[in-house]
């Protein structure tokens, strides 16, 4: 379906979504006190595990050693012993054990390939707009540049990394950035008061040429609460009829789209945990600096 206005053509997609086989289960969202005891039992279970390591290492008699002093922390390189031939002789019964493990045949490999979703790499760059909405840049294989509006916030898709679905696995490399229209207003006049101008960035032409609904307020479900959106859509934006859209940006979209409407809750929690977590990580570092530590290096001739 085509929308035709000044002079961009809009392809409105509404993929046929699957019914998801079960609600993903998805953490919980701490308190910041919940959180900040977290990032303190990490950062001392890290710490005692270095500290064992070290003394470990110390332990260990050297015929040699140098100190490279760095000013407010040493390394420390010291020349040992062979470990034992015990040691030695167990990680060759390890290889020898390895190497015991029945070889597949040609047709084994080909059929356990088979069964392996195609790896595919999905890479754009998103700019989410007052939580509501999101502009999507995506490149074909000859740099040519599509606009996309999507009505989903893709906040909650910059961390996922990677993703399955039926038939592919899915790389994912987003790039996601912010735009607040009240920050905006406010560097606009910051902006004039200082005799610049700031042109402030909004997407209001665009939305122009999406249907009324679009951005509609989500339905009532059966407990007569509202859903979590509407379903996930998005526009493609060309410049004429003539362009043909590459099917790889319909694949790729609508894989997007579909995972995050059967992900929705769990993507949501996720990214508020790691909210609280970047937080409480950022605030633990600033009243706990980590200090300067010594680093221990054990080495031998191979003979």
């Amino acid at each position: 379906m085509y929308y035709s206005l000044l002079c961009f053509v809009v392809t409105l997609l509404f993929p046929i979504f699957l019914k998801a086989d079960e609600a993903s289960k998805f953490p919980e969202i701490p308190t910041k006190a919940e959180a900040t005891a977290v990032i303190a039992a990490d950062v001392a279970a890290r710490e005692l595990k270095e500290a064992n390591r070290k003394a470990a290492l110390e332990a260990v008699t050297a015929s040699r050693e140098w100190n490279v002093n760095h000013g407010n922390r040493k390394t420390i390189i010291r020349r040992v012993a062979p470990p034992p031939a015990t040691v030695i002789a167990r990680s060759k019964t390890s290889i020898n054990k390895a190497s015991e493990v029945p070889m597949w045949t040609e047709e084994e490999i080909a059929a356990w390939m088979a069964k392996q979703p195609v790896s595919r790499t999905l890479h754009l760059s998103a700019t989410v707009y007052d939580h509501r909405f999101t502009k999507i840049t995506w490149r074909d294989e000859h740099q040519q540049v599509w606009t996309i509006l999507s009505n989903i916030d893709f906040r909650y898709l910059s961390g996922i990394g990677s993703f399955d679905d039926d038939r592919h696995h899915w790389m994912t490399f987003l790039f996601v950035d912010e735009v607040e229209t009240a920050r905006e207003a406010e560097t606009v006049r910051l902006a004039a008061e200082k005799g610049l101008h700031y042109r402030p960035r909004n997407i209001d032409h665009l939305l122009t040429l999406a249907p009324p609904d679009f951005l509609a307020a989500p339905p009532l479900g059966n407990s007569g609460t509202s859903s979590l959106s509407p379903l996930p859509a998005y526009l493609v934006i060309t410049e004429s009829e003539a362009s043909p859209i590459p099917e790889a940006l319909y694949e790729e979209l609508d894989a997007l789209h579909q995972f995050y409407h059967d992900n929705e809750e769990r993507l949501i929690a996720e990214y508020e945990r790691r909210k609280v977590m970047d937080e409480a990580r950022r605030d633990w570092r600033e009243a706990n600096p980590p200090e300067p530590k010594d680093t221990v290096f054990n080495f031998w001739k191979v003979e």
